[in-house]
C-alpha cells in the first residue's frame, strides 16, 4: 500500500476582499488623542472611557508599526490586511484576554471612523469595511492556551481570591497613615479631598469614579438646582455608569451614615465655594490614592521616610514602594463586611431591622445579598426594590435607613479607634463629646451609645 503524500500548502497573506486601501497621517491619531483628553477635561468622558479609547489607539498604532514598519513621513498606508496583521502581533505578543482583544478592536474602529469622517469626509465602512474588527477573525486562529496559558490561568485565579481578602489590620493600618499624612499636612486641601474619599468610600464602597464625580449639585437645563448630595435626608445619588441603563436608572441612591453627612457638612461650608463643581475633580482617584497611600511617592525624601519607619513599627510591614491600600481594596473589604453581617443576619443571630422587607431565613440571606449588590451599584440588585421608592416612601426609607445605619455601626465598631484618627474635630466633638481619641481608645465599646442617638 502506498503511502499517501501530501503537498507543501503556500501560507499567503489574508485577503480581504471588496476593501481599499486609506492613506493616514500619523499626526491624526496625535489630534484625535488631544481631542480625547480635551473631552476628558470637560468632563464629556469618564475615567475608565478615555483610558479605553486612549489605549486601544496606542496599541493598535504600535502594532501596526511593528507590522508595517515606521515611515519616512508623517503619511502610513493602511490596508484591511494591516490591521488583521496588528492584531494578531498583538495576541502572540502579549497572550491577552477575548475580553481585552474585543475592548481594543472596538476602540479602534471608533477611533477610525471618527478620523476618516472629520479629516477625510470617508466611512470605514467604504473603505476598510468593519469585518476586519470582528473579535472571531483573531481568536478563531489560536487555542485557548494561546490567549492565556493554564498556568497563567491559574496564577491570575489565586491572585484574584488572595485580592478579595482585606483584612481589618490592613485597613486600620491604612487609616492610621491616613492619620500621619493628616497630622504632617494639616492644611493640605489635597490631604482634604483624600481624607472625605476615603470615608466616602469606605462606608459606601462606592468606586472611584462614582467618588470622583460627586457634587453637592447639579444644575439642570433650565437652571434648576437638583441635588447629588442631600445633606438634610442622608442621601447621596452615586451616578453608576457601570450599569449601562437608561437615565432613569443610572443612579442608585444610597442612605448614608451620620458620621458621613456631618463630614460633608464640615467640607462643604470649610472648602466649597460652588456647590455645582465637582468636589473632587480629580483626573483618577485611583492614581491619586496610589500617590498618597504609597509611603516612598507620598515622603519622597528619604530621611523623613526612615524616620516614619523608625517611628511606627507597624509600618515594617509595607513594601514603601507598594500602596498600602488601593479604592478597590476598600471596596472590597465593605463587601466582605457586609457579607458577612448579611450572614450572621440570616442566621438569625444578629437583629433584622426590616424583616418585612427582606423577610427571614435563606430569604433574607438572598433578598440582603441583592440589596448590598444594589448598595455597590452592581447590575444584579438594580431589580431590587424597583417598584419601591427608596426615597420618598416612607415606610421603606425608615427601615432601610436603620439597616444601612446597623451595618455601618458595626463597621465603625471594627475600625475603632483607628477610624477616629481621620475624623475631623467638629465631628469627633459632636458624635463624642469632648473626649480625645486616646480617651475612646480606652474605651471603645462607650462610643455605640453615642451613635444610637443619632
Amino acid at each position: 500500500m502506498l503511502r499517501k503524500t501530501f503537498s507543501k500548502v503556500q501560507h499567503e497573506e489574508k485577503s480581504f476582499p471588496n476593501t481599499k486601501a486609506i492613506i493616514l497621517k500619523l499626526s491624526d491619531f496625535d489630534e484625535y488623542k488631544r481631542e480625547l483628553v480635551e473631552q476628558r477635561n470637560r468632563g464629556e468622558l469618564s475615567v475608565g472611557t478615555f483610558q479605553n479609547r486612549s489605549t486601544a489607539v496606542n496599541v493598535f498604532l504600535e502594532n501596526l508599526l511593528d507590522v508595517k514598519g515606521y515611515p519616512e513621513g508623517d503619511e502610513i498606508v493602511i490596508t484591511a490586511s494591516d490591521i488583521y496583521q496588528a492584531f494578531n502581533n498583538y495576541i502572540r505578543k502579549n497572550r491577552i484576554l477575548p475580553h481585552t482583544l474585543s475592548v481594543n478592536l472596538y476602540y479602534t474602529k471608533r477611533a477610525l471612523e471618527h478620523i476618516l469622517l472629520k479629516k477625510y469626509n470617508t466611512f470605514l465602512s467604504t473603505t476598510l469595511g468593519t469585518e476586519i474588527f470582528n473579535i472571531d477573525l483573531y481568536i478563531s486562529n489560536y487555542s485557548p492556551s494561546m490567549m492565556k496559558t493554564k498556568a497563567t490561568q491559574l496564577r491570575s485565579f489565586k491572585e484574584k481570591e488572595k485580592s478579595k481578602v482585606i483584612s481589618t489590620e490592613r485597613v486600620k493600618d491604612g487609616l492610621k497613615w491616613l492619620a500621619i499624612l493628616k497630622q504632617k499636612r494639616p492644611r493640605s486641601l489635597s490631604v482634604e479631598r483624600l481624607r472625605l474619599a476615603t470615608l466616602i468610600i469606605l462606608t459606601t464602597g462606592a468606586r472611584a469614579s462614582e467618588v470622583n464625580e460627586l457634587q453637592f449639585e447639579v444644575i439642570g437645563p433650565g437652571g434648576e438646582k437638583l441635588k447629588q448630595i442631600d445633606l438634610r435626608r442622608g442621601i447621596v445619588y452615586f451616578h453608576r455608569k457601570k450599569l449601562k441603563r437608561s437615565d432613569g436608572t443610572a443612579f442608585t441612591p444610597i442612605i448614608i451614615h451620620p458620621i458621613l453627612v456631618e463630614e460633608l457638612k464640615n467640607f462643604k461650608q470649610n472648602y466649597v465655594l460652588d456647590p455645582a463643581a465637582p468636589i473632587f475633580n480629580r483626573y483618577s482617584l485611583d492614581k491619586q490614592f496610589k500617590a498618597y497611600f504609597t509611603p516612598k511617592l507620598a515622603f519622597r525624601k528619604r530621611k523623613q521616610l526612615e524616620e516614619l519607619y523608625d517611628r511606627y513599627s507597624w509600618l515594617t510591614k509595607y513594601d514603601p514602594n507598594k500602596p498600602i491600600l488601593t479604592v478597590k481594596m476598600f471596596r472590597k473589604y465593605f463587601d466582605s463586611f457586609v457579607q458577612n453581617q448579611i450572614i450572621e443576619i440570616a442566621d438569625g443571630t444578629k437583629d433584622n431591622p426590616a424583616a418585612d422587607i427582606f423577610e427571614t431565613g435563606i430569604r433574607a440571606f438572598d433578598n440582603l445579598r441583592r440589596y448590598k449588590n444594589f448598595l455597590l451599584g452592581r447590575a444584579e440588585g438594580v431589580d431590587f426594590l424597583h417598584y419601591i421608592s427608596l426615597t420618598e416612601d416612607r415606610r421603606y426609607y425608615l427601615k432601610l435607613k436603620k439597616v444601612n445605619k446597623m451595618l455601618i455601626d458595626e463597621l465603625i465598631m471594627t475600625l475603632t479607634p483607628e477610624v477616629l484618627y481621620v475624623l475631623s474635630e467638629e465631628t469627633r466633638s459632636k458624635f463624642f463629646g469632648k473626649d480625645k481619641v486616646s480617651d475612646i481608645q480606652r474605651n471603645p465599646e462607650g462610643y455605640l451609645h453615642v451613635l444610637s442617638n443619632f
